[in-house]
């Protein structure tokens, strides 16, 4: 990469320290980076900062966007590089990929159909700089489909060597994760890439959903995808990730860790045994029906009472009744639980229904002073880790695909001729 950086301190304090709508017209147009002769303006940047600050769910205060102005350039650096490749290449995302693209944010933000423009414009977002960072990632992934997926190669002798791994550690923990990525390139760069990573650290803490936090600020080929790196064993893992996983419960995400390539945020979503199907990963759709003994006991009736709901669990053999049911009972503990998780439930309602199939009924259990009777309404099991030749094909071709996708970019990069100002 050939790069002159010539720092213009007026113009870098105030994106340090103003919000956008302080900002003056004269600066925002100034001159932030040349890529290749084409330029990233000061409104390039404030533009996607509060893009990022509405999409991540981030405080739009000054201490925010100051450590967001770094970032902020070099992806708008990066995604220039993309669209530049993209039109050498003749690729480029048709008006029904775009308009598709934008019916999913909407989706994704819970924005009337056809009122995006007027949602980002309440948060001081061009409707056209959304449009830019959109066109960018279709046109990016319609390149790397072209040049990057046809040149995929997987041998049979390495499906194999997967599938005898998978086979030998059958048992073994395996964790899902998903991680933010920040390369350091050079010395210089610790200092700000750590304090950075450190403070969306504390983004996360407070309640910032990670998915969105990695689409917006990770530098990894998983970043498209929110993060998600899939499920992999400790021993597979670069050894400061893994150790750092090792004690970090599940749900949870880890501290930065330092690698030799830069940080990682890693968030641990799952945990399971290789090649085990796994009971406590169902999801369960669950009704309940509760009945108090308490003044039945007290009228002498506890025998009749107790034959009353053993009968109510034989004669429940589906959902589409329950709501009548509810009624009838009418006590303000019946009624439908919702989806829960398998493994969520207390032990003594979870031995209960384990082995329920969708439309059975519990037997009766005695709740302190309250019968419950639990009705499985829908089950979804959690699926069984594949071990067969396509799975493999696919975990494997993902991977490669990620790491062609890195090295196509810092090829980019390497070759530009790139003025910071």
């Amino acid at each position: 990469m050939v790069m002159r950086k010539v720092l213009n301190s007026l113009i870098v304090a105030t994106f340090l320290i103003l919000p956008a709508s302080h900002i003056a017209a004269q600066e925002v147009q100034k001159i932030v980076a040349i890529v290749n002769e084409e330029i990233i303006s000061g409104f390039d940047v404030i533009q996607r900062i509060n893009m990022t600050i509405f999409a991540a769910g981030l405080p739009s205060d000054s201490k925010t966007r100051q450590q967001l102005v770094p970032s902020t350039i070099n992806t708008l650096i990066d995604e220039r590089l993309k669209m530049q490749e993209a039109k050498r290449n003749n690729v480029e995302g048709s008006p029904e990929e775009i308009n598709s693209a934008i019916e999913k944010m909407e989706k994704r933000f819970k924005i009337r159909p056809g009122f995006l423009e007027q949602a980002l414009a309440a948060k001081k977002i061009s409707i056209d700089a959304v449009l830019d960072q959109i066109t960018v990632s279709i046109a990016w992934d319609k390149l790397v489909r072209k040049k990057i997926l046809p040149r995929i190669n997987i041998t049979e002798a390495e499906v194999k060597s997967v599938q005898d791994k998978m086979r030998a550690n059958k048992g073994k923990n395996e964790y899902l994760t998903s991680e933010i990525f920040l390369p350091v390139s050079t010395p210089n760069e610790e200092p700000q890439v750590r304090k950075f990573i450190q403070g969306l650290r504390e983004q996360l803490k407070k309640g910032a959903r990670f998915s969105r936090m990695a689409t917006q600020f990770s530098k990894g080929a998983t970043a498209a995808k929110g993060g998600t790196v899939g499920w992999r064993m400790l021993e597979d893992m670069d050894p400061a990730v893994a150790q750092a996983i090792a004690v970090t419960k599940k749900g949870s995400a880890t501290a930065p860790i330092r690698t030799t390539d830069g940080y990682y945020v890693v968030a641990i979503r799952n945990v399971r045994k290789i090649l085990s199907k796994q009971a406590s990963d169902s999801q369960m759709e669950l009704s309940q029906i509760a009945i108090p003994v308490a003044d039945t006991e007290k009228r002498g009736l506890k025998e009749s009472h107790i034959k009353l709901v053993n009968s109510l669990s034989k004669f429940v053999d589906g959902c589409s009744y329950l709501p009548t049911l509810f009624n009838q009972i009418s006590n303000g503990q019946s009624g439908k639980m919702g989806k829960v998780s398998l493994s969520s439930l207390p032990d003594k309602y979870r031995v209960l229904v384990a082995n329920l199939k969708s439309g059975e009924a519990s037997v009766p259990y005695l709740d302190k002073d309250t019968y419950r009777i639990f009705i499985v309404c829908d089950r979804q099991d959690a699926s069984m880790q594949s071990d067969s030749e396509d799975a493999i094909r696919r975990s494997i071709g993902n991977k490669r695909i990620g790491t062609r996708v890195e090295r196509y970019l810092k090829d980019l990069r390497r070759e530009a001729v790139i003025e910071s100002r």
